[in-house]
């Protein structure tokens, strides 16, 4: 149980996510997450340098990456709002030509 619960929680920047009920947290505040928002934050987390669009769309939606859809960037715009609206940060997901990183 207790590594369970080692493995739910993961820093990232100066906010927590607790995997296990779903929420990304700074201070006392919260959003909830996704489980597809969850998984490209784990992605993002793993690779200290950008990921690009074709291996975020392999790795998290197993789509091929060939595939011409706006997923990447539709999950990323709605994930970049919620925590903006909720903690005013428009810096926690990143983007260069390389492609996407925290």
């Amino acid at each position: 149980k207790k590594n369970f619960n080692i493995n739910s929680s993961i820093s990232i920047k100066k906010y927590n996510l607790d995997k296990n009920e779903k929420k990304l947290t700074k201070e006392n505040d919260y959003v909830f997450l996704t489980e597809k928002e969850i998984e490209l934050l784990e992605l993002l987390l793993k690779n200290p340098k950008p990921i690009s669009k074709e291996i975020i769309l392999s790795e998290v939606w197993k789509y091929s990456n060939s595939a011409d859809t706006h997923t990447v960037e539709t999950h990323i715009y709605r994930l970049r709002k919620k925590i903006k609206s909720k903690f005013l940060d428009e810096n926690f997901i990143l983007n260069n030509k390389d492609g996407y990183l925290l």
